[in-house]
């Protein structure tokens, strides 16, 4: 089987090609919406795409959930279908969001242990944002045999995609290499692909772990990381951890 690499289209990354709207976390870019564009419309076989579960199914999402994705597939989707190959398999980009938004948790627990079997006993490289810390405090990459860290801007991160692209393919080519670092996260993807590496945007995969490792009831901050979605959670306090310090071999801020 092809290696495949997996980009995520996330709503507001869909918000930020439609309506060229500025994210928090990334003001709008012309060549960074062309770019996910490309991704969408792409028929490369590496490439997989992912859309959020609500375009997928309703089932097993929390009550909430369900209204939300209503109203938001009924308004951007007939925008949308013109970015989208019917012809093409598209995965589900919440495979990252395991833990608030599924309706029987339960359940949560296999899906974090199946998702970390992509990584199981792999040489893995993390491009994340300065202020994610990705895996710090918890046991979400212990079963890797070694975690490599290239860092990038928390906010505004297409400012530095070409050099965050060039560190990365010094990587060797065996490694998983994960990404975490909003809109900006689906193209290095993507490139990074073209070059033959297997790698996977995961989005909020590490936040979702640690609000199911607290029995969170709502998406709230977590200290010392990046927490876009929770009130607050942009303001980051700074982490001494020298295990987390050691595994970073770049920085691009």
């Amino acid at each position: 089987m092809r290696k495949k690499i997996h980009c995520q289209i996330w709503r507001q990354r869909i918000l930020y090609i439609i309506d060229k709207l500025n994210l928090p976390y990334q003001k709008y870019d012309t060549e960074l919406a062309l770019k996910l564009k490309e991704i969408l419309l792409s028929d490369r076989p590496e490439i997989l795409v992912g859309l959020p579960s609500g375009y997928h199914s309703l089932e097993n999402l929390t009550q909430e959930s369900v209204v939300f994705w209503r109203s938001q597939i009924s308004w951007i989707y007939p925008r949308l279908r013109k970015y989208l190959r019917r012809d093409r398999l598209h995965a589900n980009a919440s495979m990252t969001r395991l833990y608030i938004e599924i309706k029987d948790k339960t359940i949560c627990k296999k899906l974090f242990s199946k998702i970390r079997m992509l990584w199981q006993d792999r040489n893995i490289v993390l491009i994340e944002g300065e202020k994610s810390r990705l895996g710090v405090g918890n046991d979400l990459f212990d079963n890797a045999i070694n975690v490599k860290r290239i860092l990038g801007p928390a906010t505004h991160a297409f400012s530095k995609f070409n050099e965050l692209l060039e560190e990365a393919k010094t990587q060797p080519k065996n490694s998983l290499i994960l990404i975490a670092m909003g809109p900006t996260a689906k193209p290095l993807a993507y490139e990074l692909a073209k070059l033959g590496y297997k790698a996977i945007a995961i989005g909020t995969l590490d936040i979702e772990y640690e609000w199911y490792l607290m029995g969170a009831e709502e998406k709230i901050k977590i200290k010392g990381k990046y927490t876009s979605e929770a009130s607050g959670g942009r303001i980051v306090e700074e982490v001494n951890d020298k295990k987390y310090i050691n595994q970073i071999i770049a920085k691009h801020f």
